[in-house]
């Protein structure tokens, strides 16, 4: 069910932001962001933070347990923040801890706010506003300061259909990267083998870094033809399959086409190679 809503984040940010940014996650995660993930990060906090004050205003109005309510708010907040980054970012340890702990300070904003002293109020607005944003700032410098490595997929003429990469194929030729760029030469198959490892070329150790991700139709000498637009990404993940007294083989798969070839899915990732 979580690769079905991270398939569908992907499908909806390379229709509607033309130049999102690509990420992969060690857990077999995919996610698409226009301009850095603070975004992502900003909505996971307000979602994480609002349904932790909205518990603690029912607990309040209708259970009356005094102190425990707040300690249930923020027990929520911290549950919802959980399930926002295994959503957005595919459960990533440092934008877990990085949205609860700003999903907690934004639910003890909201408590200040809902007392009855404006001056007070205003005083905090300010200085958590303040905080969230240089800490946005610096997160942001810090995400973008180590860029992943772009990938290109050099398709042949009118290809239609899924592309799938197996890794750590022994005797196949590894993966390179030239000018921060790894090109695959897609065959009429669709199917690419390679010794490489499935993080070749990642920045982080739990996840590639933010990458672009481009297509291009090339004629029987490999050169470019045309660019394939947005719309015509669709879904991709990552996997593995493993048979019986084999070892287990490592996958990713990137469907380009029209809705009707996406709803195809793509069987031959699970037996290729």
């Amino acid at each position: 069910m979580f690769k079905k809503w991270v398939r569908l984040l992907h499908k909806f940010y390379a229709i509607n932001w033309p130049n999102s940014l690509i990420f992969f996650t060690k857990k077999g995660g995919i996610f698409a962001m226009y301009l850095p993930i603070f975004y992502l990060c900003v909505l996971s906090v307000f979602v994480s933070a609002i349904g932790g004050f909205f518990t603690y205003k029912v607990f309040h109005k209708y259970f009356k347990v005094g102190a425990l309510t707040y300690i249930l708010g923020g027990l929520l907040s911290l549950l919802l923040s959980y399930l926002m980054a295994l959503l957005m970012f595919g459960g990533t340890l440092f934008y877990s801890v990085t949205i609860a702990l700003l999903a907690i300070v934004l639910y003890v904003l909201f408590l200040l706010i809902s007392n009855d002293n404006p001056k007070l109020n205003l005083k905090w607005v300010g200085i958590v506003v303040l905080a969230l944003i240089i800490i946005g700032s610096f997160y942001l410098i810090t995400i973008s300061s180590k860029k992943g490595t772009d990938q290109t997929y050099l398709l042949p003429m009118d290809f239609e259909g899924c592309v799938v990469i197996n890794y750590e194929v022994e005797g196949f030729p590894p993966l390179k990267i030239e000018s921060n760029v790894i090109e695959y030469l897609v065959p009429e198959s669709g199917i690419i083998n390679t010794s490489s490892p499935a993080e070749f070329g990642w920045a982080y150790e739990e996840h590639s870094g933010p990458s672009r991700l481009k297509a291009f139709y090339v004629d029987e000498n490999g050169k470019k033809v045309k660019e394939l637009s947005q719309e015509e990404f669709r879904s991709s993940a990552n996997g593995a399959v493993q048979e019986e007294g084999k070892q287990e083989r490592r996958y990713h798969y990137q469907i380009f086409g029209s809705k009707e070839v996406d709803s195809q899915g793509c069987p031959a990732a699970e037996i290729s190679q």
